[in-house]
């Protein structure tokens, strides 16, 4: 991924919560010769996301795209969020020199890594207990596996096949409006919390606000 060094993010805290929040991760895999994507929600096992760290996720048993992971291939996930347009009108300084252009901010993790497959029943309920239990982890009556009968949750693990990735390699883009001057980062807070309706507006304007303590000539 092109990472200008100002969108370089390596607070590893920061990476794992992001991905906790955005789970759902596009995974692209090389398959006989194409490229192929399959959108999949990856938890880590433990703690934050680092090099030698795993991820855990299924897909259905019906989806070819597992048995890359047989071969122990590589793949690349891709989680992204906080996409949002910014408007020129949003600078000040546009009204002293028009030398603005549009753009768009996001904030996008890249893990490269080695896919296994996981077939005995016993490594598939565990994959899907622990799924289910951070998905559920915020709502007042969670569900649980146990909620659904035995031979019900069996008979869906035989449909499904898990999948593991051993993180091998991190990279972090927050493009948040860093190489523009302090005054114009609050303009474009302003105008994005003028979005009320558009939670990614108001997630961007946050992660721009915490920027913080930058001088107002900054340009990095």
């Amino acid at each position: 991924m092109y990472i200008p060094s100002h969108f370089l993010e390596t607070d590893p805290e920061k990476i794992s919560q992001f991905i906790k929040t955005h789970p759902l991760g596009l995974m692209v895999a090389n398959v006989d010769g194409d490229l192929v994507g399959n959108h999949l929600p990856f938890m880590a096992l433990n703690g934050n996301i680092a090099v030698g760290s795993k991820l855990i996720s299924h897909t259905a048993k019906a989806n070819p795209i597992w048995k890359i992971g047989e071969k122990k291939q590589k793949v690349l996930l891709v989680f992204s969020g906080h996409e949002t347009y910014i408007s020129p009108s949003s600078y000040p300084t546009k009204k002293e020199t028009h030398k603005v252009v549009p753009t768009y901010n996001y904030l996008s993790v890249h893990i490269n890594g080695t896919l296994s497959a996981i077939q005995d029943e016993e490594g598939k309920h565990y994959i899907v207990k622990i799924l289910t239990e951070k998905m559920e982890s915020s709502r007042k009556d969670p569900w649980a596996v146990t909620d659904a009968p035995k031979d019900y949750i069996e008979t869906m693990l035989a449909n499904i096949v898990g999948v593991e990735l051993l993180v091998e390699k991190i990279e972090a883009k927050w493009k948040v409006s860093q190489n523009r001057p302090a005054r114009d980062r609050q303009g474009v807070i302003d105008d994005l919390r003028g979005n009320a309706g558009d939670s990614n507006s108001l997630e961007m304007a946050k992660e721009i606000e915490a920027l913080g303590g930058l001088r107002p000539d900054d340009q990095s």
